[in-house]
């Protein structure tokens, strides 16, 4: 009996913490609501300039790498394979849906060394700071992809030079 009652007060302790982190993440997608918009990827998007398998670690608002938003398909971290086309580029985190970005709403590109939760080497991060349309109408977002595999970010880099200018030196 002795050991019941401090048995309960954790358990009554975790269910309270997973409610609160249920609610909180549900008032963040009410608030970014705006951002539930989703653009189709057209039918023919070219040639394929470079295709990765990366880390996709977060979208967050242009200057604030530390609000991260509820894309549809870019709201959680996950493995991912991220694709350069003539037309675009198209980020496809596993388990979720494709997210395509035109080469027309590509800012630019470039290198970070922290967002939210990771902070690398510097530069370990690949950049891609593009325009998003939503409810509110367009937003500047940065999304944020991490090689895992030696090489892969100075490919990626370069393919996705090609479809936007590159800014020098890091952002975050």
């Amino acid at each position: 009996m002795s050991r019941l009652l401090p048995a309960a007060l954790v358990a009554l302790l975790a269910i309270v913490l997973l409610a609160a982190m249920l609610w909180a993440w549900r008032a963040r997608k009410r608030r970014q609501s705006a951002f539930a918009v989703t653009t189709s990827a057209p039918q023919s998007r070219g040639a394929v300039r470079e295709s990765v398998s990366v880390l996709y670690v977060a979208t967050t608002r242009a200057g604030d790498p530390l609000d991260r938003l509820t894309i549809p398909g870019l709201a959680f971290r996950a493995r991912a394979v991220v694709t350069v086309y003539d037309t675009g580029v198209s980020i496809h985190p596993d388990g979720e849906r494709e997210t395509f970005i035109a080469k027309d709403a590509l800012r630019s590109v470039g290198t970070s060394t922290w967002v939210i939760d990771r902070v690398v080497e510097p530069g370990g991060l690949v950049r891609l700071d593009w325009t998003i349309s939503s409810t509110d109408g367009p937003a500047d977002v940065e999304s944020y992809l991490r090689a895992t595999e030696d090489g892969v970010g100075p490919r990626l880099l370069d393919s996705l030079g090609t479809l936007a200018p590159q800014q020098e030196g890091t952002a975050s």
